[in-house]
């Protein structure tokens, strides 16, 4: 597996270029040839101008291509218009197939079909790199059906083509339209066709969960019951204005989809303060706003390239979030992240609006990301052994100011789940009764409380709930005769055995201390007859405790149902 790379400037350097490679590859159909083109708002004239050059010189050959918001050239973030990609397949059995999938004025039920309908071009595939117009098309239903019809376990890798108010996103395949709505394959495969694929991070979370009480598709209305955009304007201070969306880039939302952490950021803000969002998510999902840490997406970025070093790939496909290029603020920057991978293999890609991954072996849905560095190592036949120049001892901290900010957000968020464990311990010691660890009695009466309300408002389900209340016998002259000591020891024996009991029934079923030698223990579900049985048996299992210096414990039960 070969590759070659070259920014196009005009036409006869490409020209010249282009026959270079083709000398150098003498003796290699031109049908092994597949190129990637990405525009960074290069004139369509001049896309086409590409095409054209390698339709006439290499019929044969495929190509596929997007708008990007940079491209990734010999291993750097780049402003170039256009950077111009080959890939070549050394291998007899190794195989690649490009489709388009034009969604225009599509339902659901038409890309369904239409993905259905290539279900022969995906047999025996062993890697597939998709390019979507994320703006334009419904992701969330792409992603699911695309986890239907795809091969099971079969990783994939790409991004979104990028636009904005001025240049429209874009894909394109050969003989096949600049499509605004679209999603462009480019399928690998064969016995010898290898791959190993992974996504770096690397943003922290800040400050406490929040709830979102209110959204529809990528719209968010509300966040613990308060317009969306205060999140931002109270912790942030960031106004609602034409810089909206790269302040807020910095400050992306995380949120859980199919147990992975994914990154959401905000488009734009209406009057009201909803929240156009990058894609959709769900009402009742629970948002963490988060930062970008350096430290960690550099550390990330580190263990992501050792991992592909290990791979030995030949080519290493690269989809680099726009949102990281702006977060580093400069190119050279953005770059530490890019450049550790093509010291390991040639490298080809763009900055990306959004990115995709479903790792190798993972039986699940192919997950839409944002603001992510998805990274695809790719090989025919074995591992090779060879050179590798190792960048990753260069990933150091670029700006030192940088570290004061992460030790600040570090003694916030360090201070918050102190005083979050700290509350949680509170409201358990508010509840419980300290000799026992039992519920205390107004735990217990709170929650009986709260039963028999609910039997009130329904009193046409089946809600039975019975009490049983139990009292030690003699249990003062325990104290008397024993000392505290030996009651303590035996309150403690008791509620042990109680709480151990009541565990094994319904999850609904309570117990707590009612007050000195007396217990409370409520069973929802149970008439009065079953709960006689059950506060018989207990009594018998008391009677057979173990104590120190008492013989033995008894206690009388009393059992009402509620009516």
């Amino acid at each position: 597996m070969r590759q070659f790379q070259t920014i196009y400037d005009n036409k006869d350097q490409f020209v010249r270029e282009l026959g270079e490679w083709k000398e150098t590859c003498k003796g290699i159909s031109e049908n092994r040839f597949v190129f990637h083109i990405f525009s960074d708002k290069a004139p369509e004239s001049d896309v086409k101008e590409v095409l054209g050059i390698i339709d006439r010189m290499m019929p044969e050959a495929d190509l596929i291509g997007s708008s990007a918001s940079g491209n990734i050239y010999e291993g750097c973030v780049t402003e170039n218009p256009i950077a111009v990609s080959a890939t070549v397949l050394e291998h007899a059995d190794s195989f690649f197939r490009t489709r388009q999938l034009i969604v225009s004025d599509m339902d659901a039920e038409s890309i369904e079909g239409e993905l259905s309908a290539m279900a022969d071009d995906f047999n025996g595939v062993k890697a597939i790199e998709v390019i979507m117009t994320i703006d334009s098309i419904p992701i969330r239903k792409i992603c699911s059906l695309l986890k239907q019809y795809l091969p099971a376990s079969v990783p994939v890798f790409g991004g979104g083509a990028f636009g904005d108010n001025r240049h429209e996103a874009f894909t394109f395949v050969k003989n096949g339209e600049f499509s605004k709505r679209s999603i462009v394959f480019l399928m690998y495969g064969g016995e010898d066709f290898h791959i190993a694929n992974t996504y770096v991070m690397g943003w922290k979370p800040l400050g406490a969960p929040l709830k979102v009480t209110k959204a529809e598709n990528k719209v968010l209305y509300e966040l613990d019951g308060a317009p969306a955009f205060m999140t931002y304007q109270h912790y942030l201070r960031i106004p609602n204005d034409e810089n909206l969306f790269y302040n807020a880039l910095e400050f992306p939302f995380a949120v859980t989809v199919n147990d992975r952490v994914v990154l959401r950021h905000a488009l734009y803000c209406d009057d009201n303060g909803a929240l156009t969002m990058s894609t959709d998510i769900p009402e009742g999902s629970v948002l963490h706003l988060t930062y970008g840490d350096p430290e960690t997406i550099l550390g990330n970025v580190k263990k992501s390239a050792q991992h592909i070093v290990s791979f030995a790939p030949e080519v290493i496909a690269v989809f680099d979030c726009f949102g990281r290029k702006t977060f580093w603020g400069n190119n050279a920057d953005a770059s530490k992240e890019t450049i550790p991978f093509h010291s390991i293999a040639p490298t080809y890609g763009f900055c990306t609006a959004g990115e995709f991954v479903r790792l190798k072996g993972r039986d699940e849905e192919i997950m839409h990301h944002n603001l992510s560095l998805v990274i695809a190592g790719m090989r025919e036949g074995g591992p090779m052994e060879k050179e590798i120049i190792d960048k990753t001892g260069d990933l150091m901290q670029p700006d030192t100011t940088m570290s004061l900010v992460n030790r600040l957000a570090n003694y916030i968020n360090t201070a918050k789940a102190e005083l979050v464990e700290a509350n949680r311990t509170l409201s358990i010691l508010a509840v419980t009764d300290r000799l026992t660890n039992m519920y205390n009695r107004g735990e217990i009466q709170r929650q009986i409380t709260e039963r028999i309300n609910e039997n009130l408002l329904h009193p046409d389900l089946d809600h039975a709930t019975t009490l049983v209340m139990l009292d030690l016998d003699n249990f003062k002259k325990i104290n008397d005769t024993y000392g505290h000591a030996v009651g303590d020891e035996v309150l403690r024996k008791v509620s042990a055995l109680i709480r151990e009991s009541v565990e094994k029934l319904r999850a609904d079923a309570v117990s707590g201390r009612w007050g000195g030698e007396e217990f409370m223990i409520m069973l929802p579900g149970y008439d009065q007859k079953a709960a006689a049985e059950f506060a018989d048996k207990l009594r018998k299992d008391i009677a057979s405790l173990e104590f120190k210096e008492l013989s033995m414990a008894t206690a009388s039960f009393g059992v009402a149902q509620a009516q």
